[in-house]
């Protein structure tokens, strides 16, 4: 297992850590959620909402797009709170 640890990304192995340590002190893992939702809206339709207001911030007709649409919003939110 040590060579497939190994193999993970580091995303993957930071990941596992987190999890790993808040088992050690017996603390529930926080939960990550994202602030931008892709949600199906008809026949090859999604609209991406904002989780907290319920606004529709925008469609794309592929769910791809949709998904590269919720990323870059985001992080436009997450530069914004950074100032």
């Amino acid at each position: 297992t040590g060579v497939q640890t190994c193999a993970l990304p580091i995303y993957q192995r930071s990941r596992i850590a987190t999890a790993e340590f808040y088992r050690l002190i017996g603390r529930p893992e926080p939960v990550i959620t994202f602030r931008m939702m892709v949600k199906p809206a008809g026949r090859d339709f999604f609209h991406v909402v904002d989780s907290r207001t319920g606004k529709v911030m925008g469609f794309r007709r592929s769910h791809n797009e949709a998904c590269a649409l919720a990323r870059r919003l985001e992080r436009l939110h997450a530069d914004q709170l950074r100032g």
